[in-house]
């Protein structure tokens, strides 16, 4: 039997990663569902169970409340929880709001991914340290934001293999498939490099054909935007434009994250406009609903009251599963940590793109910050690939994020408050800051983490 812990009980998570892992393995399951709210595990596992019912399963599903004692002997972990909730995540945004900082994500860069990551770097340290305790073999995956910081916290605490996972790399390869009107990804091969959510397509070829060679050439004297398409969903159905990839192709001649929501909290212009906020606009989504939207590009942001709107409907979903008055989904996604667990426990090489600390793969930004590339898992762990001659460009405009990443994490795990500081100075959404500001900043969004931090960084 293959045991699996769940760290943080996600009703939106919690479903789709374990039919992955039954996609994935014909053998038993033992899945256990660790948070610290007792409701949510059981309802996750009474979700498993019904499962088990539908579909002919005989997995196990065991939900806990005492972390050390779940991850005994665990194959593999999944993390996917956020400290602090909504509730932490609503004064990310709104604190650097009176700034004129207008985050619209927050869970990755600018003073709100900053925010996000240290009230979460010391649960992630406790996590390391039961993992190199405990589980020591253990596979080690992390889906929570933000990814880098988070993920490098891992891999600097403990010896296991530890990946990071998202959609970037597969949702990029939708946009080129569509581009060039594919029926599927099979002609597709792309190099890609940066950070989580702000990768950057260095090579692709369709076919044995240069892929930036036929885009230029299909794109003749028009733009990039006749091809793309207006807007694209991720994983979880959350909708971005593309009118910012269009602008960073016009400038750098290189294809990025399609995804401005989240591409527009790495540039400095997107997000911060004079006298301290860009123009934006209410948009209305044709089903009873708007969004804040940025004039330039047309960016929407992602608010807190949508976030509470999803989790009623995750919550909904999961019930009207349990009873049985809708069947549960048992199919495989295109979500690759099950693969990856699977290449890991019975050494069989699996490609696909990791989240990594940097130890040479991307040779000319800093050892030691977590970057995403293509990576190889199998028996002995997780390798990422080195990425060829990057254009200096990509460099430049990546290197800001790599080194304010790096120096998040290592403030934090040092409980180092000026290295912290420095992180926010540098970072781009700061860029119309004062020092002063940004430390007035700092110290507000540290007192609203209050409760989450050790107090040598409080």
């Amino acid at each position: 039997m293959v045991n699996i812990c769940i760290l943080g009980a996600s009703l939106g998570w919690t479903p789709g990663l374990v039919s992955d892992l039954r996609a994935i393995f014909e053998e038993d399951l033992e899945i256990r569902l660790v948070d610290i709210n007792p409701k949510a595990a059981k309802m996750c596992a009474d979700w498993g169970n019904m499962v088990n019912k539908q579909h002919g399963r005989k997995d196990r599903f065991i939900p806990a409340s005492n972390r050390r004692k779940a991850l005994k002997d665990a194959d593999a972990v999944l993390i996917t929880l956020s400290t602090g909730g909504l509730e932490a995540m609503e004064q990310d945004l709104k604190i650097p709001e009176k700034y004129g900082i207008y985050a619209t994500v927050g869970d990755t860069t600018g003073p709100s991914g900053w925010s996000r990551a240290v009230r979460n770097i010391p649960v992630f340290m406790e996590f390391a340290r039961d993992f190199q305790e405990i589980c020591p073999k253990a596979f080690i995956a992390n889906y929570t934001n933000p990814m880098a910081s988070l993920t490098a916290t891992l891999a600097h605490c403990c010896s296991n293999p530890v990946i990071g996972l998202c959609h970037t790399y597969f949702e990029t390869k939708d946009v080129i498939q569509k581009i060039f009107g594919l029926p599927n990804w099979d002609k597709i091969a792309m190099s890609i490099a940066g950070m989580n959510h702000f990768t950057w397509v260095v090579d692709f070829k369709i076919g044995r054909q240069n892929g930036y060679e036929l885009l230029r050439k299909k794109i003749g004297k028009g733009s990039l935007r006749d091809f793309l398409p207006e807007e694209s969903a991720d994983e979880i159905r959350i909708f971005s434009g593309h009118e910012l990839c269009v602008e960073l192709y016009d400038a750098l001649g290189y294809l990025t994250y399609p995804a401005d929501r989240h591409t527009s909290e790495f540039v400095s212009f997107a997000l911060c406009g004079q006298p301290g906020f860009p123009e934006r606009y209410k948009l209305d989504n044709k089903k009873g609903d708007t969004y804040d939207t940025i004039r330039y590009c047309n960016i929407k942001r992602t608010d807190i009251a949508h976030r509470r709107i999803w989790k009623a409907r995750d919550q909904k979903r999961m019930q009207d599963w349990i009873s049985g008055k809708v069947k549960t989904y048992a199919g495989k996604s295109r979500e690759t940590g099950a693969d990856m667990i699977r290449a890991y426990l019975v050494n069989k090489p699996f490609t696909d793109s990791v989240n990594t600390l940097n130890i040479g793969q991307i040779p000319d930004l800093p050892p030691g910050a977590c970057v995403e590339t293509l990576g190889v898992v199998d028996g002995l762990g997780v390798r990422p690939l080195m990425v060829n001659k990057i254009p200096e460009p990509l460099l430049e405009i990546m290197r800001p994020q790599a080194i304010c990443q790096k120096w998040i994490t290592e403030g934090a795990i040092k409980g180092h408050k000026p290295l912290l500081l420095q992180a926010l100075y540098r970072d781009t959404q700061c860029a119309h800051l004062k020092p002063h500001e940004i430390r007035q900043m700092a110290d507000e969004l540290l007192e609203a983490n209050k409760k989450f931090l050790p107090e040598k960084i409080s």
